[in-house]
């Protein structure tokens, strides 16, 4: 569009040129201006260029497609499935009978009574006692003293004056003296005596005899024989298939593609249009300047395109059929016979046998012996003694002079000074109290007594029963599944593609304007 508003311009000015408009104004020649007073002739000069001309061409183009087309195959799958079998077994069965035994034991009987123990014993009772102690702190004592400075200035002049003020304080004076305080303590005195404790205990005496048992077993008696059983073999079955498959590659193809069209501004030669110097209000530049459309060189375009390449393989494929064949398999069958045998069963029996025997034992006691004791206690008086102290101050006057001034700068100094403090605090006895007491011991004792129990002493038998039972036995079992697969087929398509393609066409183009 914008080219075609360029070379409508350009028309419009060579047919404004060939009829000759003249007039006062301003004629604009490639970026030149001339301007008189006077009605002037305008003579424009034309030049011929080349200008480009597109135009859409459609362009059929071939492509390969790949397509995924959906198939169906029977494919042979095998499984394993389980078959019942019956088969007999001998399975034992238990009987259990019970005899009548009788034996003695020895039963303890405990018997408890309770004994009165007399002990003493020590309770502690406290007292507390306020007491008072001393100790010495440092307290700061602060002291102002003043310092003159000297500067010259026309502000106010002050001057200071130190008075003193007398006042009385009470101040405590603490004093000291000990007194013996007589008290008294029981102080325990401990003794341990052996003693004997004799007491009767059963001890059991065991005897061992021989006992002759008889009883039944079954004894297993084994047959074996051979039993013809049927399996199943899996044979392999290989087919072979024709796929088509795709080995296609990419390539790279260049494409010319023909550069765009820009205006481009050129000097062109300009005449002298006749102005001299000297005349006023007419300016002429010696350069003028053209707009032509230009071509710019073309490029080259990379692109990858796909190059499709089928090629037809040869697929082997294995499958399995199922075949019934027979073998001779030897079976072993148990029987179980009765015998009777005998052992010597080995039989303890118990007997408790008094045995008296003695535990030494040791009893501490505790006696409280009374002590008296002597402690020196400090008592702490205090007395209140009048102290007259001194306090300076100092009174500060103002006076505005210009001349020499002097300033009295306060500086204040800290000294500590001990002071001796009372922080009272107190203080708990404890005073052991003996008090007796009397327990309550339990004593138990115990006495064994003879006593005859009967009981039922199971004896098992065993005999063999033939059952019938089922068992599961795997067997191999083929089907046809039925498998979707895919493969892919080539398919050539055609397009059409819309190309540009451009020519050089020749344009007049203005080259210069001259102003009479």
């Amino acid at each position: 569009m914008s080219r075609f508003m360029s070379g409508a311009r350009l028309g419009a000015g060579a047919v404004l040129a060939v009829l000759g408009w003249a007039g006062p104004g301003w004629a604009t020649y490639g970026g030149g201006v001339c301007q008189c007073q006077a009605p002037v002739a305008v003579v424009q000069a034309t030049t011929v260029a080349l200008a480009p001309q597109c135009q859409n061409v459609n362009q059929t183009v071939f492509e390969t497609v790949y397509e995924n087309q959906p198939f169906t195959a029977m494919e042979t799958r095998y499984r394993t499935a389980m078959k019942q079998e019956p088969y007999t077994v001998m399975r034992p069965v238990a009987e259990t009978s019970y005899v009548q035994r009788k034996y003695s034991v020895m039963k303890p009987v405990y018997q408890t009574s309770a004994v009165e123990r007399r002990y003493t014993v020590n309770r502690p009772v406290y007292s507390t006692q306020r007491l008072e102690r001393r100790y010495t702190v440092m307290k700061p004592v602060y002291q102002t003293s003043n310092v003159q400075k000297r500067y010259t200035v026309s502000k106010p002049v002050y001057s200071t004056q130190r008075l003193e003020r007398r006042y009385t304080v009470m101040k405590p004076v603490y004093q000291t003296s000990n007194i013996q305080k007589r008290y008294t303590v029981s102080r325990p005195v401990y003794a341990t005596q052996q003693l004997e404790r004799r007491y009767t205990v059963m001890k059991p005496v065991y005897q061992t005899s021989a006992v002759e048992r008889r009883y039944t077993v079954m004894k297993p008696v084994t047959t074996t024989r051979l039993v013809t059983q049927a399996y199943t073999v899996c044979k392999p079955v290989t087919t072979v298939s024709e796929v088509v498959r795709e080995c296609g590659r990419y390539e790279t193809q260049c494409t010319t593609v023909p550069g765009p069209i820009v205006e481009r501004q050129v000097r062109v030669p300009v005449q002298d249009c006749g102005c001299e110097p000297v005349r006023k209000h007419c300016f002429h530049k010696k350069r003028a300047y053209a707009t032509v459309a230009v071509q710019c060189p073309p490029r080259v375009v990379r692109e990858r395109v796909f190059v499709s390449r089928p090629v037809a393989q040869q697929v082997t494929q294995t499958r399995y059929v199922a075949e019934t064949q027979y073998r001779q398999i030897p079976v072993q069958t148990c029987q179980m016979v009765a015998e009777e045998r005998s052992e010597s069963v080995p039989v303890t029996t118990c007997q408790m046998v008094a045995e008296e025997r003695v535990q030494p034992y040791e009893v501490r006691t505790c006696q409280m012996v009374n002590e008296e004791r002597v402690e020196n206690v400090p008592v702490t008086t205090c007395s209140m003694v009048a102290e007259e102290r001194v306090q300076p101050y100092e009174v500060r006057t103002c006076q505005m002079v210009n001349e020499e001034r002097v300033e009295n700068v306060p500086v204040t100094t800290c000294s500590m000074v001990a002071e001796e403090r009372v922080q009272p605090y107190e203080v708990r006895t404890c005073q052991m109290v003996a008090e007796e007491k009397v327990e309550q011991v339990p004593l138990t004792t115990c006495q064994m007594v003879a006593e005859e129990h009967v009981e039922n002493v199971p004896v098992t038998t065993c005999r063999m029963v033939a059952e019938t039972a089922t068992r599961q036995v795997p067997v191999c079992v083929a089907e046809q599944v039925p498998v979707t697969m895919n493969r892919v087929i080539p398919r050539t398509v055609s397009r059409t593609v819309a190309l540009q393609q451009c020519t050089m066409v020749p344009v007049a183009v203005p080259s210069c304007m001259t102003c009479l």
